[in-house]
């Protein structure tokens, strides 16, 4: 702790007189030229160069100047680029925010669409704004061809004036719904929710817009085919004009049509259709003639169009240690934003990461830190932190402090989630995540600490989804989720959302002090899970408080092929170690005490108002196999100072008053709550 303070320290020092001289100083200018000495009135020109002069240096400061560097094969650092805790080697933009790290590389030289062209588009309007640009012309490599199916497809994309726009789509907002499905594809349900999966499925397309496509051109289709936490784009196979029937080229996991209800409502858009460019901000890459159908928002010549072409994470550190990167634009990408592999005291604070088409920032090691950070629009999720060992238990302490994510998700749903922290010993805290198709925090492994976080308008596309998840895991216990505060959220038809989901029996987290106001479905649902603790947590106007049902028996055996193997991941880590049973007694004796139920949970000193159902507890759990104290159960009328669920903003300041009530309540530190909570 003492030697991680000091480098904390050390760093801060560094960073806080900025020109002052270091080990060495290389730096590096839009105008620069790399035969230059690297000197500040004679700078380098890449920042690939400056970290080939900074090799083997020991640390040192590579400053960047404002403008754009353009970075097709990303910038990566390997272990020789290595600081040291008294100098460590840190790259950072002289003017903070200004100089930028892109992946994308302009298009110019754009014409009016012609009539011939123009011919197959739907739209009027179209015909008269759309303009094209021939890259391969402009010397762009041949475009990548998109895959069959995908969650993110890593191909080009098009950015305007600093943001992604969109692929050709129907509808333009919203979903497509279809109820008929023609043929599954798939059996009945063979064990809890898997089926097997024998063709690509069909269905009867509910509007006759389909006609007007060429699907010989290709036409993609994201949608949830059979589960509404399930998505997937997939290509259309064929299309029958007839009869309506349009068949997928490739097979859903798990094939078309909700087997439990056979007049479910199955939505999807549709995606990469030239017909469909008819509106501003859409666009349409002819993948075979390298060409780019555009109708931009505003006026070309002011604002820059890029098509992002670099293939690998635009920033990558490997076994880097001692390093850190701060005040950086990073940007469109096709692949990750920013990667550190295996690195050690290294920290990435006060950048922004945008426009990549699948993670923003993805970090593991020890002691790796993203601070102060802002990423958006990323095809998958934001920030990522891996580290530590789980069978020794060892923390990774790696941390996501005080940043920002949102808008994520825009190509892969499901993988859209804000924060996202595994292994063991890590820590999320005063982050805010809004903006997301599902959930904003997801956690797996042991002892990780989330706290101080925020979190709304999330769960926007996908149900049955937690805004905090994690789950099927017996063994990730010592998980703490604490102070953290939800609201506005989306609870969409199905199972909804929940503020906080230990799912599919997971066991051995603990819920403190968080804060869940309104627009989920439940505050909190308890999978089936084991020996989790519930203490001092607030719901407010919502269907459910705390949901608790007993799926165990009913979903998984502990040996069958394809479950959920709860007891395999317990083997695997080794919990019948002399270390694991001192660390978590209970789990060392959970086969010995009917594995499969929900015993051992704890709940009390909750505050539940205006709750519909505050306990509801599925018909399959006993109420004695809960240990429940002193919760407050009360009607919004009972406090009018609480607003209704999406009646206005709630002032936290009223809370005290309230949990005033419950006799050894452990207040709650909201004022520490966010990015500006944080000391």
């Amino acid at each position: 702790m003492k030697r991680a303070m000091f480098w904390l320290l050390m760093v801060g020092l560094v960073m806080s007189l900025p020109h002052t001289a270091t080990a060495k100083d290389v730096y590096v200018a839009a105008n620069g030229d790399d035969a230059a000495p690297g000197t500040q009135d004679k700078p380098l020109a890449t920042i690939q160069k400056a970290l080939d002069a900074m090799r083997g240096a020991g640390g040192g400061t590579i400053w960047i100047g404002p403008g754009e560097y353009f970075v097709e094969q990303g910038v990566k650092l390997d272990a020789e680029h290595s600081g040291t805790e008294q100098q460590p080697l840190i790259i950072r933009g002289i003017e903070p925010g200004k100089a930028r790290l892109s992946g994308g590389r302009p298009v110019k030289d754009f014409r009016p669409i012609t009539p011939a062209e123009a011919e197959p588009l739907i739209s009027d309007e179209a015909k008269k704004h759309v303009l094209v640009a021939d890259l391969k012309a402009q010397g762009f490599d041949p475009l990548d061809k998109l895959p069959v199916q995908y969650h993110s497809h890593g191909a080009e994309e098009v950015v305007f004036d600093d943001r992604p726009m969109q692929s050709a789509r129907w509808p333009n907002e919203g979903f497509a719904v279809f109820t008929e499905v023609i043929d599954a594809g798939a059996s009945k349900p063979v064990h809890w929710v898997r089926r097997e999966v024998y063709r690509p499925g069909s269905f009867r397309f509910p509007d006759d817009r389909a006609k007007r496509w060429n699907f010989d051109r290709g036409v993609w289709l994201h949608g949830f085919w059979c589960y509404d936490w399930a998505d997937e784009a997939i290509k259309a196979g064929n299309f029958n004009a007839e009869t309506g029937e349009l068949r997928l080229a490739a097979k859903h996991g798990y094939g078309v049509g909700n087997p439990w209800k056979a007049d479910s409502k199955r939505h999807f858009c549709v995606l990469h259709v030239f017909e469909e460019l008819d509106q501003p901000g859409e666009y349409y890459l002819d993948r075979e003639n390298n060409r780019l159908y555009f109708w931009p928002p505003a006026d070309v010549s002011k604002h820059a169009v890029e098509v992002t072409l670099s293939t690998n994470p635009l920033l990558r550190a490997d076994k880097v240690s001692h390093l850190v990167v701060r005040d950086l634009v990073i940007e469109n990408g096709r692949r990750e934003g920013v990667s550190f592999r295996g690195c050690s005291q290294a920290r990435i604070e006060s950048c922004v990461v945008r426009n990549v088409g699948q993670n923003g920032i993805d970090v593991s090691g020890e002691h790796v830190s993203v601070v102060r950070c802002e990423v958006t629009q990323t095809g998958r999720r934001g920030i990522s932190a891996h580290g530590g060992d789980r069978k020794t238990l060892t923390p990774g302490n790696c941390s996501i402090l005080a940043s920002t994510v949102h808008h994520t998700g825009r190509i892969d749903w499901g993988g859209g989630r804000g924060v996202t922290l595994s292994g063991c010993g890590n820590r999320a805290a005063h982050n805010l995540v809004h903006h997301t198709p599902t959930g904003a925090y997801l956690y797996s492994g042991n002892e990780h600490v989330l706290e101080f976080n925020e979190a709304h308008h999330v769960c926007e596309i996908y149900s049955d989804v937690g805004v905090f998840y994690t789950g099927r895991d017996w063994a990730s216990r010592g998980n703490i989720v604490r102070w953290n505060y939800i609201h506005d959220s989306i609870n969409n038809e199905g199972h909804g959302s929940v503020g906080i989901y230990l799912d599919d029996c997971d066991s051995g987290d603990t819920v403190i002090g968080n804060i869940v106001f309104g627009a989920v479905g439940r505050g909190v649902l308890l999978g089936g899970g084991r020996d989790n603790t519930l203490i001092g947590n607030i719901f407010i106007d919502m269907p459910r408080g705390i949901h608790v049902d007993a799926r165990g028996p009913r979903g998984i055996t502990l040996d069958q092929p394809g479950s959920w193997n709860l007891l395999a991941k317990c083997e695997a880590v080794d919990y019948l170690s002399p270390l694991w049973k001192k660390r978590y007694p209970r789990l060392a004796a959970t086969m010995d005490n009917d594995p499969l139920l929900p015993m051992g949970n704890l709940m009390h000193r909750n505050i539940l108002i205006g709750c519909k159902k505050p306990f509801a507890l599925s018909g399959d759990v006993k109420p004695e196999w809960l240990d429940r104290k002193d919760n407050l159960i009360a009607e919004m009328a009972d406090y009018p100072s609480l607003p209704a669920a999406g009646q206005g903003e709630l002032d936290l300041t009223v809370l005290p008053a309230i949990w005033k009530n419950v006799p050894g309540f452990e207040p709650i530190p909201f004022e520490k709550i966010g990015p500006d909570g944080m000391p």
